[in-house]
């Protein structure tokens, strides 16, 4: 059934310090994600790590061998907490949870490689066989085919092989088995922020909002070189200029957002295990799918009540796709909190004028989060004087009051890479006014990764938030209708900083790398960031033939190219070093599109003009976007804006736009995927497989011996391919 937004009344005064929950006071600072034991002979962590120890030991390790790095991963269903600032919450602000992860904590540990590294990932399933999600009669909930227990593991953003033991998504690995990866990672790929996630068609989305999520840092060390005949584009790295004076790095801060929609069901332990995972306790009674329209339940926000012995209460769990995950309003009405490494509405404690480099990762499934950061306007503490508790609706008005997004409050985000790749201009994001009022922000949809300079200019107490959105700037109407308060950030002592802030860091850049020739380093302190851009242009392709991916929901389900996931078709193949245009379109919703291996360029974003009825393209011949006085400023193509020319992985695809890409295939054969990254939208079948060989003229590609009498080339889809290596 479909969740529709309602409004819920504002029953608890949010500044009421009376009968509040002591947890709701209580500040929990910000935590890196975090970190496996290290057993080899060099370290392993980031240069500079902001924050303490993660409360939560991940199982598994790490090592490193000259350039292996071994990493031994558990993949578990384990119990830990999630605040929740609710002060009528019976569990006193800490819900007890149950959710699979890679580790057994609610993010994936972090990990670190270097270009060259050889990734070896030994992950176990250590999940139970008895999965009830499986088999040809699944549990009410759950679909053939799915199997919650079963998982894989998802570079994302990484361009390495799809095939084998690499990235391969196309691996099953089952419950009580063992598989061992080998991700040859080359010599010349970018440094920046990627990520890891469970990818088994079926089971993705449940398991990334459970929490089976990484961040995935290559760091760099490759030094500005300049251009010769042979190499006119030498790789570097924007590491190696991210520092101050004395040659400090600048502090290194990762943000993985995660939206567990974790519920507590009405399990009776004594009754039938197969009624299950069937009924949510919610504010309002219990929400099953037999739920109608209108019964406050369908809306009301998820609760964890304490059990008693008519009252059966699981741990908060992720076990129904569709009551928990398959709505387009569910993150909306749950109440739930998005997170941040884990954990919910951290506090933040850095001085004024010190530069950090943030890395958002928007490692959520569905749901827009819409990135601001503006100066508080509150005289006191919020999360210490309780100001801020209650569902993220009730909350809503005092996140308002408080932290206003105005020219005057916003901070600006000085973005320097898109999806773990270095732009070739910093793009300031705090100057535009956009539809409704709103100022500019820092749109991440679901598979997105934002680096950022962040830096505070004076002492006082600040917001990062999931700032509210136009419903046209956000998926299919999903999240943030309100703002939310992702963290809270004091600034405390430091220097402050008179002027632009976007100066001060320019300055600070080309103070601090005077080894740079002179042009380069007029052209730092100008924002350009070309030198060290992995990507500048790609070559145009021999065939002037357009690949569509169009992405719609319609008679014949969830599906691109008008198909819907078959898993034992090739939909689509090319050949290894070639270059393809794209273009990328989708009707009746906004879709997220997401291809393995290859990043893309963005050649130009289009719509229809009104007027005239001829397409036409949004940007300006310098790349700026045109005016839109007839939609109130920015509107609709605001997220778009900053995209002319930069390389992606994952992109948002509005209805009524058509955007242009341009990618090649680079070096590696195999099969892999594009898919929508709204993940429910994946599993429900939204997803090609697309097969990358020597030689498409060749007989059969290229693949196989001369004289082999093979009628064809075997396609070997996730329902053949599983791993079965015993448990080691």
């Amino acid at each position: 059934m479909t969740r529709t937004p309602l409004a819920i009344p504002f029953a608890l005064s949010l500044g009421l310090a009376s009968g509040a929950n002591p947890a709701c006071a209580k500040e929990r600072p910000y935590l890196p994600p975090p970190v496996l034991s290290e057993t080899g002979v060099a370290s392993l962590t980031a240069d500079v790590r902001i924050g303490g120890a993660s409360p939560c030991n991940p199982q598994g390790s790490i090592s490193r061998n000259g350039s292996n790095v071994r990493v031994k991963l558990d993949f578990v269903r384990a119990q830990f907490n999630i605040f929740n600032p609710d002060p009528t919450d019976p569990r006193g602000g800490e819900d007890p949870v149950a959710l699979r992860s890679y580790g057994g904590c609610p993010t994936g540990p972090e990990l670190f490689v270097k270009p060259g590294d050889v990734l070896r990932v030994d992950l176990s399933n250590r999940t139970n066989v008895d999965d009830p999600t499986c088999g040809p009669t699944p549990r009410v909930g759950t679909a053939p085919g799915e199997c919650f227990n079963t998982m894989n593991l998802h570079t994302h953003g990484l361009h390495v092989s799809p095939a084998g033991n690499s990235d391969n998504v196309l691996l099953n690995i089952a419950p009580q088995s063992f598989f061992p990866y080998e991700i040859n990672i080359p010599w010349d790929h970018p440094a920046g922020t990627f990520w890891y996630h469970a990818h088994r068609h079926g089971s993705t989305a449940v398991d990334v909002s459970s929490g089976a999520t990484g961040a995935l840092v290559v760091k760099g060390s490759r030094p500005y070189s300049p251009p010769t005949a042979a190499d006119p584009h030498p790789m570097a790295d924007i590491d190696t200029v991210l520092h101050d004076a004395d040659g400090a790095p600048f502090p290194d801060r990762v943000f993985l957002f995660q939206q567990i929609a974790y519920g507590c069901f009405a399990n009776n332990p004594k009754g039938d295990p197969t009624t299950w995972w069937q009924s949510i306790y919610t504010t309002q009674g219990l929400y099953s799918a037999s739920t109608k329209a209108g019964d406050p339940a369908a809306t009301a926000p998820w609760t964890c009540p304490l059990a008693e012995d008519a009252k059966p209460v699981s741990d908060g769990a992720i076990e129904n796709f569709g009551l928990q995950l398959f709505s387009g309003t569910i993150w909306d009405t749950n109440g739930r909190f998005s997170s941040v490494n884990g954990v919910v509405q951290p506090t933040i404690t850095l001085p004024a004028g010190r530069i950090e480099r943030w890395r958002f990762i928007h490692a959520g499934i569905h749901d827009t989060i819409n990135v601001q950061i503006v100066r508080a306007q509150a005289v006191r503490n919020l999360i210490a004087d309780s100001a801020l508790s209650g569902t993220r609706q009730q909350q809503q008005s005092d996140v308002s009051a408080a932290c206003p997004a105005t020219p005057d409050t916003l901070v600006p985000q000085l973005e320097i890479a898109d999806d773990g790749l270095t732009r070739a201009h910093v793009h300031a994001i705090f100057t535009q006014p956009v539809a409704s009022g709103l100022q500019e922000s820092n749109y991440l949809q679901p598979g997105y990764r934002s680096d950022i300079l962040a830096v505070f200019p004076n002492e006082g107490d600040y917001c990062l938030l999931n700032q509210a959105a136009p419903v046209n700037d956000r998926i299919s109407g999903q999240g943030p209708s309100q703002p939310e308060l992702l963290a809270y950030i004091h600034v405390r002592g430091g220097s402050p900083v008179s002027g632009p802030l976007a100066d001060f860091v320019s300055k600070t850049l080309y103070d601090a790398n005077p080894q740079l020739p002179a042009p380069v380093r007029d052209g730092l302190r100008a924002g350009d960031l070309s030198p060290w851009a992995p990507f500048l242009s790609l070559p145009a392709p021999r065939d002037a033939t357009l690949q569509p991916a169009h992405f719609e929901i319609g008679s014949k389900g969830f599906t691109v190219n008008g198909a819907s996931y078959n898993p034992d078709v090739i939909n689509i193949t090319k050949q290894v070093d070639t270059v393809d245009d794209w273009v990328l379109t989708a009707t009746g919703a906004p879709h997220v599109f997401h291809i393995h291996v290859n990043p893309f360029e963005i050649l130009d974003v289009t719509k229809q003009n009104p007027q005239t009825g001829q397409e036409e393209s949004i940007y300006q011949a310098n790349g700026q976007c045109k005016p839109a006085p007839d939609e109130g400023g920015l509107g609709l193509e605001s997220q778009y804006c900053s995209m002319w020319h930069t390389f992606r992985d994952t992109l948002f695809v509005k209805n009524g736009y058509r955007i242009y890409t341009r990618t090649r295939y680079d070096r590696y054969i195999g099969e892999y995927v594009l898919h929508c990254h709204i993940l429910d939208h994946e599993d429900a079948g939204m997803m090609l497989n697309i097969a990358i060989v020597p030689d498409l003229s060749a007989p059969g590609g290229g693949l196989g011996m001369h004289m082999m009498h093979h009628d064809a080339v075997t396609h070997m889809g996730p329902q053949e391919m599983h791993a079965t290596m015993p448990m080691q």
